[in-house]
């Protein structure tokens, strides 16, 4: 009995260890995040219609409002359209769902906004979710997207979409696909135990790991395991392509039919990625071991999927508009894409929106009675003039923590008592910031630098209990040898308490931060 009470001491122990390193790095951004999609039997899966969620990662903050059509759009009950309006509806996937920036910077929100200042009477249906190759966005507007009456479609496909167009399954998922001749492959989708992370950390020993995606979508390149997403990259492209090509072709052909049968106009506009837009970016992916791993820059160029994407167009009668131009030219003066998540941040949004504003016009896809009768800009965003999450937490602390301290020390002038809450909680926040920003600057080194700032931390308090860590190595050998398994919690707590006063007693640079903590 008593080794069984010995086995639970050390099992509590090491449960409670694993549960506060899991609390430490979701607070560094590594916890998972909500999922806002559910199984589809058609679709794989569909946005949870009538959900709320947020998403937060050390680069972006964002609430998902799914609609009760299950729709990231405007609160609707019905599918029909106004009388008078012309109706556009988007088709695509993360990129097109704003999976980074919340609506008011979401380019198919941005150039709603912009036609109507315009007075155009323009109404825009955003049908994008996460995840969806052109095959599934297909089928969505087959099975769904008509409903809707749109008199123009728009088309975003993005350069995994090739790959994932040929598949009947994404991460684990089942998925329809096309024939090559446009039809729908006949198969019964089921339901897939999920195989998403459900601890912060499982993201952060995942993140460890060199390789991109799971592993039975990898092959054999130049000597390298390249992920199977690449492969549309490669200037020699591999055998199993020309099937997913096909395939491609094959959706594309099904929804150009679709749209011709109910005289609706269809236009396509490739996605580039970020390695198209920014010289650094595509340097740091073909080195990265997440990317090319360090694949010969001949072997491989990043605009060969938007030139696939742009020769599919041709060859099937579909217009089309290639944004890669106007694109560079922004990105010239300013990132347009976030590090570590690879999508569009708020001003790759805000360019992207002024390109399509400005090639739709020039491609003349507004009848006469829905041209612009105002003349107007990209709009700004209704949050404009806001204050950061971060400014707004600070502002709350310091009236909660200065007007506490004013309270207690009543003999002290209030405006002293908050200089002092102010400037102690500046430093706590610029030092948080700048450990975010530092995990930041390379993400292919972030998972190793929240190592070494964990380890960091660990090595100064160790030194500064010194020869207290025998006294406490003592005490919890002698709980555990004891089987007082039940006390563990307790004695943790306790014992972490303790450590954390006396490393903060012992220094007055660290002290403000366990003293905020407390």
């Amino acid at each position: 009995m008593r080794a069984i009470n010995v086995l639970l001491a050390i099992l509590v122990s090491a449960i409670l260890a694993l549960g506060i390193f899991n609390a430490g790095l979701s607070l560094l951004g590594f916890g998972p995040q909500p999922v806002i999609n559910r199984f589809d039997a058609k679709l794989g899966w569909s946005k949870q219609p009538g959900l709320t969620a947020k998403r937060h990662t050390k680069e972006f903050d964002v609430t998902f409002e799914i609609n009760d059509l299950g729709l990231r759009d405007d609160p609707m009950t019905t599918k029909a359209k106004e009388p008078n309006t012309f109706r556009v509806l988007v088709l695509g996937d993360s990129f097109v769902l704003g999976y980074t920036v919340d609506r008011d910077d979401l380019f198919v929100d941005q150039i709603e906004r912009w036609w109507q200042a315009e007075d155009r009477r323009v109404d825009v249906i955003n049908a994008g979710t996460e995840g969806y190759s052109t095959d599934q966005e297909v089928a969505w507007f087959l099975d769904e997207g008509v409903e809707y009456d749109p008199d123009l479609v728009l088309i975003f496909p993005y350069e995994n979409d090739i790959y994932w167009n040929g598949q009947t399954e994404y991460f684990g998922k089942q998925k329809p696909r096309f024939e090559p001749d446009g039809t729908r492959e006949a198969r019964q989708l089921e339901e897939s135990p999920s195989v998403a992370p459900k601890w912060a950390l499982q993201n952060f020993l995942g993140s460890l790991s060199s390789p991109s995606g799971p592993p039975q979508h990898h092959f054999d390149f130049a000597g390298k395991s390249l992920y199977a997403e690449w492969a549309p990259l490669l200037v020699d492209e591999p055998a199993f392509l020309a099937d997913c090509i096909a395939r491609t072709k094959g959706a594309l052909t099904a929804l150009r039919d679709a749209c011709g049968d109910r005289d609706i106009e269809l236009l396509m506009v490739p996605i580039p990625s970020e390695s198209v837009v920014h010289a650094e970016a595509r340097e740091a992916f073909r080195t990265s071991p997440r990317g090319l791993a360090g694949l010969d820059d001949s072997l491989w160029n990043p605009n060969k999927p938007v030139d696939r994407f742009m020769s599919l167009a041709k060859e099937l009668g579909i217009r089309a508009i290639d944004p890669r131009s106007a694109l560079k030219a922004r990105g010239a003066d300013e990132p347009l894409y976030f590090d570590a998540e690879w999508h569009f941040n708020p001003a790759g949004n805000a360019a992207f929106a002024t390109v399509l504003h400005d090639d739709l016009d020039g491609l003349g896809v507004f009848p006469a009675g829905h041209s612009a009768r105002e003349k107007s800009d990209l709009p700004a965003p209704p949050h404009g003039g806001g204050f950061p999450f971060w400014a707004k937490l600070y502002i709350a602390l310091l009236l909660v923590l200065g007007t506490c301290y004013t309270l207690s020390y009543r003999d002290e002038p209030p405006v002293l008592a908050f200089l002092r809450v102010g400037g102690l909680l500046a430093l706590v926040f610029a030092t948080f910031m700048g450990v975010k920003w530092l995990m930041g600057v390379d993400p292919r080194f972030s998972s190793l630098l929240g190592i070494v700032f964990v380890v960091g931390i660990l090595a100064f308090v160790a030194y500064k209990l010194g020869r207290r860590l025998g006294t406490i190595a003592e005490l919890l050998k002698s709980f555990t040898l004891r089987g007082h398994w039940y006390l563990m919690p307790l004695v943790v707590v306790l014992l972490t308490i303790g450590s954390l006063l006396v490393v903060a007693a012992s220094s007055p640079l660290i002290a403000p931060f366990i003293y905020t903590l407390f």
